[in-house]
């Protein structure tokens, strides 16, 4: 007589036997922690090797160089808090709570250079030529960083909608990237914050997404 509970087991087994192992997922709060952290410790770098005095005499004496650079910061930590979360079964809500913040700080900022150019009117100072360009390339080397860390999280997690995954993950790393060079930025223009810093994480992922969306794809099978 074949003993079933024998039979069974050794089914069990063998089907565990061709199971990948299973790695714990990242916790929300590790990733956040270690994002910021590296990003912390770069943003510092950059900082001590320009004029920090000129950049923090901007922040406190410039309202519309503040409230873009709160928004900044808003998007910077909403969207990577979302897009870590994107990668964590169960934690939708943050992924949608930072989505709503990136959001709203991305707005605020632009709003606020918006209406530095209409009050100033001609009065409006203009950039240098080329540095609106040159910004906004630092901007966008600055953020690959960021990026790197932020999609490393994604592949070890379980992203179930990788599109969206990569676009809050590049919007929220382009945000850091921008966040660094206003810091380093002594030029007010707001005019040119738009240009130069505040359309860093925007260009950055309407033309990173979707292709990062495929190269996530692609590591999770």
């Amino acid at each position: 007589m074949i003993d079933s509970t024998n039979t069974t087991e050794r089914l069990i087994a063998r089907l565990g036997e061709d199971l990948d192992p299973v790695r714990p997922l990242p916790r929300l709060r590790s990733a956040f922690a270690i994002v910021l952290t590296v990003w912390a410790t770069f943003l510092g770098l950059v900082v001590l090797g320009t004029d920090a005095t000129i950049a923090a005499g901007s922040l406190v004496g410039n309202q519309i160089y503040l409230a873009s650079f709160a928004g900044l910061v808003l998007a910077a930590l909403g969207a990577t808090a979302s897009a870590l979360a994107a990668g964590i079964p169960g934690r939708e809500n943050v992924e949608t709570a930072g989505m709503m913040l990136a959001a709203v700080g991305l707005i605020a900022g632009a709003i606020a250079c918006l209406f530095g150019m209409q009050s100033l009117g001609i009065d409006a100072p203009s950039s240098p030529r080329g540095l609106d360009t040159m910004c906004f390339r630092e901007g966008a080397l600055l953020s690959l960083l960021p990026a790197g860390v932020i999609l490393s999280f994604l592949v070890r997690g379980w992203t179930a909608r990788p599109i969206r995954a990569a676009f809050i993950a590049l919007l929220g790393a382009g945000a850091l990237g921008a966040v660094t060079v206003h810091l380093s930025c002594g030029f007010l223009g707001p005019k040119h914050v738009i240009l130069g810093h505040m359309s860093v994480p925007i260009v950055l992922t309407l033309l990173g997404a979707y292709p990062v969306a495929v190269v996530l794809r692609r590591l999770r099978g």
